[in-house]
């Protein structure tokens, strides 16, 4: 868990830091864990890397091109500003924030909604009958019922209300046909240079700048742009 709204994801649109004095963001922490289908399988990384096939495999190998296929989504998550892959996070808040709450980009569903009183009780809200969910806008959002508020209650001290909801780009977006495909050219030049050099892509770079502007450019394609 890290502190304060934006953890994961804390793009170039500064997603939730108007948020952060009132609750916290962490992937939900669930058994078994949650696992997260990346853009590119290792082997088609191997075969973009044009590395031989091996026999038997090199599981150190095979271990490095799985973390850097990972660490090039973050990246390109920071320059996207919103979760390419599937993931499911728990928002804590202490209290009723506003009329709509937003959540994040790309929202695909509310999958629990609970607040806590202050005798220590849960009550699980019913959607469609308690709340709706929008997906529609960016960032998706939860709001009370038609013609309701959201009710009074006494909270807990602390982390009274619990959003638990699942965002992502599915791999059958049309994202991936359009602009995803810039976004991945990108990831594949960061894995590249991450396997084969080991060090920033030139040595006089700025080191404030490891990634050089062109990389940039292709990881911010159909970046979101946020209103209001």
């Amino acid at each position: 868990m890290t502190g304060g709204i934006g953890a994961g994801v804390y793009g170039p649109q500064g997603l939730w830091g108007w948020l952060a004095p009132n609750g916290s963001i962490a992937l939900t922490d669930s058994s078994p864990s949650q696992t997260f289908e990346e853009p590119f399988s290792p082997e088609e990384i191997k075969a973009f890397l044009k590395i031989p096939v091996r026999s038997p495999t090199d599981p150190e190998e095979d271990a490095l091109i799985c973390d850097l296929i990972s660490a090039a989504r973050v990246v390109a998550e920071y320059f996207q500003g919103r979760d390419l892959v599937q993931k499911q996070w728990d928002l804590h808040l202490d209290f009723w924030i506003d009329y709509f709450i937003k959540l994040r980009d790309n929202l695909i569903s509310v999958d629990l909604f609970q607040v806590r009183s202050s005798d220590g009780s849960y009550n699980t809200l019913v959607e469609n009958t308690d709340f709706i969910v929008d997906t529609s806008k960016s960032p998706g959002l939860v709001a009370p019922a038609y013609n309701e508020m959201w009710f009074t209650f006494t909270p807990w001290p602390s982390s009274a209300i619990l959003i638990r909801f699942t965002c992502g780009i599915p791999h059958t977006s049309v994202f991936w046909r359009a602009d995803g495909r810039a976004v991945k050219a990108g990831m594949r030049r960061l894995i590249a240079d991450w396997y084969s050099n080991r060090l920033p892509f030139e040595k006089l770079l700025d080191p404030g700048r490891e990634i050089p502007f062109g990389v940039t450019a292709l990881l911010t394609a159909g970046a979101l742009k946020h209103v209001g």
